[in-house]
């Protein structure tokens, strides 16, 4: 088995990784985007090379981008030089200060862990969020369990082995067994195909917010 500091470290060696977004943010700009303002905290957790971040730059705002990759760090800085960065293992705690932050993106980044990690990982998630801040998050759908070609089953039934890391691959039940409800408001949670990547790739969408 790699790290996944190992694992992304190889994967973002490739020279064509620029940043690119796909427009997921759209929906939410008008209500929880447009009106903050870079006094406000907005923290893109896997930022990768910057596909999100390079999105809210160019719609004026500037958010703190978190990897746990040295070398997805250096190429976002390359491409989008006024963004700070962070590489960190969100493992091992986030770095911000209880309901501190008012956006919180979580793009394809939370799903690579045994099932108690997942829920320290969303429990830290909930602290740092301000009481009306936001949580937008894209998570595996187990229907792109197919398009990873040789898999692994874990002892969990949601994670398998791929690429020589653990996925975890979510349905809507799973989602709110770990997302729970009596926490967390669920302002949108969708399923969906996109193609930002060579193969298609299955996912779930959601939106939420602390509750009370």
């Amino acid at each position: 088995m790699k790290s996944l500091e190992q694992f992304w470290n190889e994967s973002y060696q490739r020279p064509d990784l620029k940043p690119t977004f796909d427009n997921w943010l759209d929906k939410y700009w008008q209500v929880h985007l447009s009106t903050t303002s870079n006094a406000d905290l907005i923290v893109d957790l896997g930022c990768g090379v910057g596909n999100n971040a390079k999105y809210l730059v160019e719609h004026g705002r500037l958010p703190i981008a978190c990897d746990i990759s040295e070398v997805a760090i250096r190429k976002l800085k390359s491409f989008l030089p006024d963004v700070q960065t962070l590489c960190l293992d969100m493992t091992e705690g986030l770095p911000f200060p209880n309901h501190s932050v008012q956006v919180l993106i979580a793009d394809l980044s939370i799903h690579y862990f045994d099932e108690a990690t997942t829920r320290v990982v969303i429990q830290d998630l909930l602290h740092v969020l301000k009481e009306d801040g936001i949580l937008l998050c894209r998570l595996n759908s187990i229907n792109e369990i197919e398009n990873k070609g040789n898999v692994t089953q874990t002892s969990e039934k949601y994670l398998l082995e791929s690429e020589g890391i653990y996925r975890r691959f979510f349905d809507r039940e799973e989602i709110e067994r770990l997302f729970d409800k009596e926490k967390w408001t669920y302002l949108h949670i969708e399923e969906y195909e996109m193609d930002r990547y060579t193969n298609k790739k299955m996912l779930w969408e959601i939106a939420l917010k602390p509750r009370g």
